[in-house]
């Protein structure tokens, strides 16, 4: 919000997407006599800008795999939501996506203060206390009615118990309570992207998780 910059480009606003996965990696030097950098080679590194990639498409500013959700205490992993399952290229095992929904500072209608960020933690406190503090930007209520909604259309770890026309009534009632947001978008984007595909339930392949293709 830099007066300089709003004079010459009013409206600009600056959007960043995390991806965070779990996992091993090699780091090395690569480069020259003359430049060295140094690099991760892992296929842990390629899914976490996989995932930083789809932030985009699921209209959330964090996203991370079930490998860092099992890494959460139980107090931090109850704040968060799962967001999808999915598979992406070069992998054929179904990933859990999860998302914390950062709250929107005052200054653009949300409840956090527009204070300085080390004012909102420091470096003596814990991850739990800090979640506490910076509660998501989505109560309870609407969680768990995405929980359920989330439930239907995966249908269980294998699909069997999916039920996309239950899935799109509760992913439009979240809507209802919060407009703006992406995962519900998302979701009901594929399902209407696939519609012509829909059979009565229990009669398709339908696997419970579906191929993440886009970058």
């Amino acid at each position: 919000k830099t007066k300089a910059i709003q004079e010459r480009l009013p409206g600009y606003r600056v959007k960043m997407g995390f991806g965070l996965h779990f996992g091993w990696a090699v780091e090395g030097a690569i480069g020259t006599s003359t430049k060295i950098d140094a690099s991760y080679l892992s296929p842990h590194v390629n899914m976490s800008s996989r995932l930083e990639g789809a932030t985009k498409q699921y209209g959330v500013e964090i996203l991370f795999s079930e490998e860092v959700y099992h890494l959460l205490s139980p107090e931090v992993g109850e704040l968060c939501r799962m967001v999808d399952r999915v598979t992406v290229k070069g992998s054929i095992r179904p990933l859990c996506l999860y998302t914390y929904d950062v709250p929107a500072c005052a200054s653009d209608g949300g409840p956090l203060p527009d204070i300085e960020a080390d004012r909102i933690s420091d470096a003596e406190m814990s991850s739990t206390e800090f979640f506490m503090r910076v509660q998501p930007g989505t109560d309870v209520e609407f969680r768990c009615k995405f929980k359920a909604a989330l439930a239907h259309y995966l249908g269980g770890e294998l699909g069997a118990q999916r039920n996309w026309t239950l899935a799109e009534k509760e992913l439009n009632e979240c809507l209802q309570i919060v407009p703006n947001d992406g995962p519900s978008r998302a979701i009901l984007n594929y399902m209407m992207a696939t519609r012509n595909k829909w059979v009565p339930e229990g009669h398709e392949k339908w696997e419970g998780f579906r191929p993440l293709d886009e970058k």
